[in-house]
Order: structure tokens, then C-alpha cells, then sequence
């Protein structure tokens, strides 16, 4: 090939963008201790492969001490198996985003679902169908040094079975530099419907007054 050929297509690829590299963790919540302090969780990472791993629940993060447990998955229900008897995990509990407040009445069901508030915000929220809740704000990603910040999304919700302790999995995509991250996380909380923060309507501004008042003033 002539020299100044090659010299031209290196002077090409060089001008070309360089593809995005991509980083994906996902994570299941597989099941909790009698006292709710801690969770098993599964990740599955495009670089290390899938794992176990236990998480506390006060903190969403590895517990002390916790270590990254390897299966493939022709071994997954062995390993979980094993991996719960090892570490207690007595409750399953409940992959969910309703809530049902009366068993009897339909209507009386909390829906949860997540919002960006500010760029800078998630908030988990709820809504009884008239109103709307807030349970949690959730901090966005952001590339240091940057104005770039994260798309956040709520995955799913897990519930200990006795509905005291609520787990959300969001996910949050980010992409800075070349390199786009989408990794989900573990935001967990206890709960109950008494904590929860509903807002409240706002004032009407410049509200004329029913003809009844205005008859009265008269």
C-alpha cells in the first residue's frame, strides 16, 4: 500500500470518535435475614461475570466483611440454595410495587413509582389515587467536573414479607467521556404508611368569591 495512502486513512481514523465503552451491573434482591438487617443480592456485571453477594439493608451497601460469591448459571439454584442456608436468608420476600392497605377493597392500594424531581434528585414516590407521597429522595450520578448527570429509572421494589422494610432497585445511565455506565442500586428503607409524606395542594390564588359570600357581604 503507498505510503501516503496509509498515511491518510491513519489521519482518518484518528479524526473518527472512539466508540463508547459500556458498563452494566444489574442486581436482584434474592431474599432477607429473620431481623432484617441484612439481604441477598445478585449482580451481574459485563465484566466480573454474575455473583452473589450479601448487602446491608441500612446502609444498601456489601456487608462487612462480605465477598463476591461466583456461579454460572447451570449452578445458580445450587448456589443460591447453599448461599441462603449459609448466611440465614429465611425471607424470601416479595417483589412488588403495590401495596394493599385493605385485602377487601381494591381502591385501597398505594402504587409506587419513581420521578425526577431536579436533575439532581429521584424521588421515590406514591400515590392513593387522589394524592400524591414521597417515601425517599434518591441522589443522581454525575461526572465530576461536569454538568452531566444521570437518567434514573425505578427497576423494581422489594418488600420484606411482613411489609416493614421496602427495598428500591433504580437504575441510573450515565454517560461521560466515552464511557457510558448503567448500574443499578439497592435504596433501602423502613416503612410505614403513617411516615409517608403526602403533599399537600397548593392555594388557590385569586380566588373569586361563591355568589352566596358575595350576597352575604352585601
Amino acid at each position: 500500500m503507498p505510503r501516503a495512502l496509509i498515511a491518510a486513512v491513519c489521519c482518518l481514523l484518528w479524526s473518527l470518535p472512539a466508540a463508547a465503552q459500556e458498563t452494566k451491573v444489574t442486581l436482584a434482591v434474592l431474599g432477607f435475614t429473620a431481623d432484617a438487617k441484612q439481604m441477598l443480592v445478585q449482580l451481574e456485571d459485563d465484566n466480573i461475570g454474575t455473583n452473589l453477594r450479601l448487602y446491608d439493608l441500612a446502609t444498601g451497601q456489601p456487608a462487612a466483611k462480605s465477598v463476591l460469591i461466583p456461579f454460572h448459571r447451570g449452578e445458580s439454584q445450587k448456589v443460591i440454595q447453599a448461599t441462603r442456608k449459609r448466611f440465614k436468608i429465611v425471607d424470601l420476600g416479595l417483589e412488588e410495587t403495590l401495596y394493599p392497605q385493605d385485602p377487601n377493597d381494591a381502591e385501597k392500594t398505594l402504587s409506587f413509582f419513581g420521578l425526577m424531581a431536579t436533575r439532581d434528585r429521584f424521588v421515590l414516590a406514591v400515590t392513593d389515587r387522589q394524592k400524591l407521597g414521597k417515601i425517599a429522595d434518591i441522589p443522581v450520578r454525575h461526572d465530576a467536573g461536569t454538568d452531566v448527570w444521570a437518567k434514573v429509572a425505578l427497576k423494581s421494589l422489594y418488600w420484606t414479607t411482613d411489609r416493614k422494610w421496602l427495598v428500591a432497585v433504580v437504575t441510573q445511565k450515565l454517560k461521560a467521556e466515552g464511557l457510558l455506565t448503567e448500574v443499578d442500586e439497592p435504596h433501602a428503607c423502613a416503612f410505614r404508611v403513617t411516615d409517608i409524606r403526602w403533599v399537600e395542594p397548593e392555594p388557590q390564588k385569586d380566588a373569586k368569591p361563591a355568589d352566596g359570600d358575595a350576597k352575604a357581604k352585601d
